[in-house]
């Protein structure tokens, strides 16, 4: 389908400002790939400006945001998952921690990219699901990091962005480290997001976009974590 004037007008000003955003925090990031991930685990200063990266990219994006449940962010640290449609998700998510530290779970094959090889190992946890024991690995390390830094963790537990406006299958690992943590877990779920920028779009359609977060789920004792990945996947069900 051909854009409209509109749409080529957006995407090119999307452009345009992302592309100053990554000027203005070259050196943040190039600070970011040399210091050891242990200090930036404990720096306040490190959450600070991630979550005022995030409040910029959204702000520069333009787009309508609506939040409802933003008081169901618990203070303490949490496991924070949602439907994952755009790589505006991130920022997303991000943004609603306010500064309180956090690490994210990632796909191996991001490494593939060539900025994202030089950030992500800083800031997440890859997770290679090429095998069951590869995959454990990843909940080893990022199950350490949370009890040593006291972390929440950011999960998109589809394991890939689809733009179908749907909800699919769930991996469980979320769950897994909710038992070993006994973190809660916050589920959100956004609206829309690949109406504005699907994967593997050039263009940016402006679009509004709705986030709903909801309260924190626990498992239970005697739950299995199947039964959890099912009930937490039912909560996003219902918002469809």
């Amino acid at each position: 389908m051909k854009p409209s004037l509109g749409t080529i007008f957006y995407t090119l000003l999307s452009r345009f400002l992302l592309f100053l955003i990554f000027i203005v925090w070259a050196i943040p990031f190039l600070i970011i790939i040399i210091v050891p991930r242990r200090w930036l685990f404990k720096s306040r200063l490190f959450y600070w400006c991630t979550d005022l990266f995030y409040w910029t990219v959204l702000k520069l994006s333009f787009l309508p945001f609506s939040y409802k449940g933003k008081e169901n962010i618990p203070k303490k640290a949490a496991i924070y998952i949602a439907n994952h449609q755009s790589s505006i998700d991130i920022p997303v998510v991000g943004g609603l921690l306010q500064c309180r530290g956090h690490v994210w779970m990632a796909k191996a094959e991001l490494m593939d990219t060539w900025l994202l090889r030089y950030i992500l190992p800083r800031i997440a946890v890859l997770v290679d699901m090429s095998s069951p024991s590869k995959g454990s690995r990843s909940l080893v390390k990022i199950i350490k990091l949370v009890k040593e830094y006291n972390l929440s963790v950011v999960i998109f537990p589809e394991g890939g962005r689809y733009v179908d406006g749907r909800v699919h299958d769930f991996f469980a690992g979320f769950a897994i480290l909710a038992k070993k943590t006994g973190l809660p877990v916050v589920p959100i779920y956004i609206f829309d997001l690949h109406r504005v920028y699907p994967p593997d779009s050039f263009w940016v359609y402006y679009h509004p976009v709705k986030v709903v977060i909801g309260k924190a789920m626990y498992l239970h004792q005697n739950e299995g974590e199947r039964d959890f990945t099912n009930r937490v996947r039912n909560w996003f069900l219902k918002q469809e």
